[in-house]
């Protein structure tokens, strides 16, 4: 009688461990995907209301969620790697404010209508450093296109560092264009060359600037 006790204290303990393990894995996860269904709720929402809104009424609504959904400035000197340490100090404060706004600016021009898309998270893994990947699908026009969102707690919070979408690494195509320009232009022709890249967009409205609090 003794041994299957014995044998049912240790089933239970060990459905316990396995219990906690599970909410453990849950709750660690979770906080990262919140992060891109906050994201992906205000994108669909502003293309709902995207004619409405006009290029600068997309980019003002969707700038304090993108700032609280990504790590622009970490993002900003990840896709320059050693290239940052070329910058001025003058340099590369412009460069941040240029990057925050090409990364608003393209949001404002890519989710500019709606048409019954959705965003579907398929999973969250563990990705290399402690990182979160948030795997998605868009659904657009019956079809399926892949974006991972990877996620760093580095700084007390959840925050989108890259995303890849279709297999293509945000991250490492603008390093590729941000250094290559650089090399060729130095660090004066690439600001020049990012200052033309923003003309592109139409009139991008001032807004207060980020605060890294």
């Amino acid at each position: 009688m003794k041994t299957v006790v014995r044998i049912v204290r240790g089933v239970v303990a060990s459905t316990v461990i396995l219990a906690s393990m599970s909410v453990w894995s849950a709750a660690s996860a979770e906080p990262a995907q919140a992060v891109v269904d906050n994201l992906d709720n205000s994108l669909i929402a502003t293309m709902k209301q995207g004619d409405e809104l006009g290029f600068a009424g997309r980019y003002k609504k969707l700038a304090p969620v993108i700032d609280q959904s990504f790590d622009l400035n970490r993002i900003a000197k990840l896709a320059l790697g050693p290239s940052w340490a070329k910058l001025s100090e003058a340099q590369q404060q412009s460069y941040l404010t240029m990057f925050r706004k090409d990364t608003l600016a393209t949001y404002a021009s890519r989710f500019e209508s709606y048409s019954g898309q959705s965003f579907e998270v398929q999973n969250v893994k563990e990705a290399p450093g402690g990182r979160r990947q948030v795997n998605t699908v868009i659904v657009s026009q019956g079809k399926k296109i892949p974006i991972s969102y990877v996620l760093d707690n580095s700084h007390g919070s959840w925050k989108i560092i890259n995303v890849v979408a279709k297999g293509a690494s945000d991250l490492a195509l603008k390093r590729a264009q941000y250094t290559s320009s650089i090399r060729d232009k130095g660090a004066d022709g690439f600001i020049a060359q990012f200052e033309t890249q923003l003309k592109k967009y139409p009139a991008i409205p001032e807004l207060p600037a980020k605060s890294d609090a």
